[in-house]
């Protein structure tokens, strides 16, 4: 049965399930966020581990430090205690050319020799994926030029042995293996209790009703192939108070029967019932 949905914009639809659906658990344990230590002396200990010193400010939503040329800052955002290290002139065209670049196995070995030395390597964390970022122009006879770039190193997070979507934690390396930022949304949690969940079937109609966004510019459908059970964790600039689950439903934009770009969403898992419990 197909389900119509107007998606930004376009109209695209939503199929059933190829898959069957997976065997779940009738409830599940629910962490309770930790709130993080914000303050100038744990500001200060995460800009040593980064050798950076200078003038230190105090804004709305984060505090930093930054050097006094301006080119290294350390950053603690208020909400959520996420941490940024900046190196403000990286990349270039001089010290970060293509040919300077390592390769993905460099990336990931200094990356991870990285957090390791400055004790800021999670035991939970895992690789998650590589990125290659690349700032481009034309010669003069319009051929695209690969000027400078970096690779970005991620890891994911599991807990409850589930993985935790929306934890981030990434380190960018430049030309020569220079570390040229870092971002980690690391959150601390504890066991809290467990709700009842809703069934991947349950989840699946809304999402149906709900849609998925994509960027499609004519008419076509989204095939569903793949439901797993995470935690969602909220973005950096949010506070959190809990750490719930969600049900993940990947799988491909088809158009005009070939698929054109991946798709992967999220709806709470938890009951109706468990939701208001927790905000009681």
């Amino acid at each position: 049965m197909h389900q119509n949905a107007n998606i930004a914009g376009s109209l695209s639809y939503l199929v059933s399930l190829d898959e069957p659906i997976p065997s779940y658990p009738e409830k599940i344990l629910v962490y309770k966020t930790i709130p993080p230590e914000v303050s100038r002396t744990c500001l200060d200990e995460y800009a040593k581990k980064f050798n950076v010193g200078g003038t230190f400010r105090d804004g709305e939503n984060a505090m930093s430090l930054q050097s006094d040329d301006l080119i290294f800052s350390v950053e603690m955002g208020k909400a959520s205690g996420n941490i940024i290290y900046m190196v403000s002139n990286r990349p270039n065209d001089a010290l970060d050319s293509p040919d300077k670049i390592p390769s993905d196995e460099e990336s990931v070995k200094i990356a991870t020799q990285f957090l390791k030395e400055r004790d800021i390597f999670p035991e939970s964390a895992f690789l998650r994926k590589i990125e290659h970022e690349y700032a481009r122009s034309a010669d003069k006879n319009g051929n695209e030029i690969r000027r400078h770039g970096r690779i970005v190193v991620w890891f994911g997070r599991t807990l409850n042995n589930l993985e935790v979507k929306g934890t981030q934690l990434d380190v960018e390396v430049g030309g020569d293996g220079d570390v040229i930022g870092y971002f980690a949304n690391w959150r601390e949690y504890t066991p809290y209790k467990e709700y009842p969940l809703k069934s991947p079937e349950t989840a699946f109609e809304e999402l149906k009703q709900k849609g998925i966004a994509s960027s499609l510019t004519k008419p076509g459908t989204i095939s569903i192939d793949t439901v797993t059970l995470a935690y969602a964790t909220k973005a950096g600039a949010f506070k959190e108070d809990y750490l719930e689950p969600v049900w993940v439903f990947k799988g491909n934009v088809m158009v005009d029967g070939k698929s054109v770009m991946p798709v992967e969403d999220y709806i709470p898992a938890l009951t109706d019932e468990s939701v208001k419990s927790l905000s009681k």
